[in-house]
């Protein structure tokens, strides 16, 4: 840290925020009274403001607070740039996944935008290059060392500029990514192209792996460019400010994991402990996808909404209760496990940050053709919560904890998600509108997965995507109608 009158500052400003906890004057602090969580938001905001990396046990070792800025700012700069860090389990199981099979379309993520109005072509090109830098989770690369660990490994950012390339239909522009697994060991699993469709018209697409990226990251890469890009039309850097990296994460992780263990355990081997019978055949590999869609118009939608939250549930309540009773009704199941995903960012310093959160998390269904469906979602309802209270644990170990070794059925077979809107808009304040424009994998080797997209009129596109190995062609547009019939009954009379 450059001076003393700086150093003050720091310390006044995390005294600020320990001030909201009431722990007492800044100066008196006790750092190893702390809880986990307190201790991980000063570390943080140590982190951003110092560039460096502080732990939570560097700050829970005790000390007072100016003791604490004193010795991070005595670290050397740049954080965990070129230094091996853990991998998070969710990006473990994806390395192991393209280790044993490369190239899964699954965890390949292909986007693409229409920009329409008087694009900056090099602005953009440059602010692509702000949010690389931005967040070191985009610029990582992921292996396993010569004693089998797995790490990751941030590098310098690289200004590479968007190659262009010739207008085509935005399937066919992506369509080779399809056919070129990432090496995560060599390079940062991440891709660009900007494609000129017309005299204002441009499509811009992103293709990255999951080890990287989900579904809330896409929302923060959108918002995150889109300020770069309205700062540098303007001639200016972006002025935003700095937050974690995902490595702080992987390593918050790799700090608490057995105290989550220990604490989530004993729900999941009660919640879990009697296995329903095999729904689908569970083949290797990847096979040709299908899928159907059945679109909910946006009055639907409302009423619906509003009829189960009058109920004292959520949506995401109704989609998985109409899945299971989708599949019982279609497959004649009458008990079954359904996975559906947490967001896993549990802790409001990580919201701003891009990278791989999301845990899959199992709930089981019994009797899934009988009931009233009203009284089934809110039952549902009341699961899903409290399974969500216990999600911290991560899906590989709540595995090796219920299957030690055993050939037993997979914790779930279907994948059910209500995914969050991707609004469309300007970009960044800007005159240029931003369309988003689904290129669809050709593949797919999880059995089956049902999703609700909600539609930037405010509609539900109710899906399936299954492999045509698993799932009959009839089947698969069964479970999206009998599913989107379920929803369109819980409206409101």
């Amino acid at each position: 840290m450059g001076s003393t009158t700086e150093s003050a500052a720091l310390v006044a400003e995390l005294g600020e925020l320990a001030g909201r906890w009431r722990l007492g004057a800044a100066g008196g602090l006790d750092l190893a009274g702390l809880t986990p969580e307190q201790a991980l938001r000063l570390a943080m905001r140590l982190s951003v403001r110092l560039g460096t990396d502080v732990r939570v046990p560097d700050v829970l070792s005790g000390g007072s607070l100016p003791e604490l800025v004193e010795r991070a700012a005595s670290w050397v700069p740049g954080g965990s740039a070129g230094v091996p860090v853990p991998l998070s389990h969710g990006q473990q199981r994806f390395l192991l996944d393209e280790t044993l099979a490369p190239g899964q379309d699954d965890n390949h993520v292909v986007l693409a935008y229409r920009l329409s109005g008087p694009l900056d072509p090099e602005a953009l090109a440059t602010a692509y290059g702000d949010v690389v830098e931005r967040h070191p989770i985009l610029r990582t690369v992921h292996y396993w060392d010569d004693e089998g660990e797995p790490l990751q490994r941030v590098l310098p950012p690289d200004r590479t500029p968007l190659p262009p390339t010739s207008p085509l239909p935005a399937a066919d522009l992506c369509a080779d990514w399809w056919d070129q697994p990432f090496d995560l060991e060599e390079h940062p699993p991440l891709r660009a192209r900007l494609a000129r469709l017309g005299p204002d018209s441009w499509l811009l697409c992103l293709s990255m792996h999951h080890i990287i990226f989900d579904g809330r990251s896409e929302l923060i890469l959108l918002e995150d460019l889109g300020t770069a890009y309205a700062a540098r039309a303007a001639g200016r850097e972006p002025g935003w400010p700095p937050v974690p990296g995902y490595h702080h994460y992987a390593q918050w992780e790799h700090d608490m994991v057995e105290q989550w263990v220990s604490r989530d355990l004993p729900f999941w081997h009660d919640l879990l402990a009697t296995d329903p019978p095999p729904l689908l055949p569970t083949p290797p590999g990847q096979a040709p996808r299908h899928e159907h869609e059945i679109t909910l118009d946006p009055v639907t939608v409302g009423e619906l909404s509003a009829a189960v939250r009058a109920r004292g549930a959520v949506p995401l309540a109704s989609v998985l209760y109409g899945t299971a009773r989708a599949l019982g009704r279609v497959f004649g199941a009458d008990r079954l496990n359904l996975a559906t995903i947490a967001s896993g960012r549990f802790e409001s310093v990580f919201n701003s940050v891009i990278g791989c959160f999301v845990n899959p998390v199992v709930l089981p269904f019994d009797s899934v053709r009988d009931g009233r469906p009203e009284e089934r979602v809110q039952e549902t309802a009341r699961l899903t919560l409290r399974a969500l209270r216990h999600a911290r644990t991560p899906y590989d170990r709540l595995v090796r904890s219920l299957r030690p070794g055993a050939a037993r059925p997979p914790l779930y077979e279907v994948m059910v998600a209500l995914q969050a809107p991707l609004e469309t808009g300007t970009f960044g304040g800007t005159g240029i509108a931003v369309e988003p424009v689904r290129v669809r994998a050709p593949r797919a080797s999880a059995p089956l997965v049902v999703e609700v997209e909600p539609q930037p009129d405010g509609g539900w596109a109710v899906a399936a995507r299954w492999r045509e190995d698993v799932v009959d062609e009839r089947s698969g547009r069964a479970v999206v109608s009998e599913v989107a019939d379920l929803l369109t009954s819980l409206r409101a009379p």
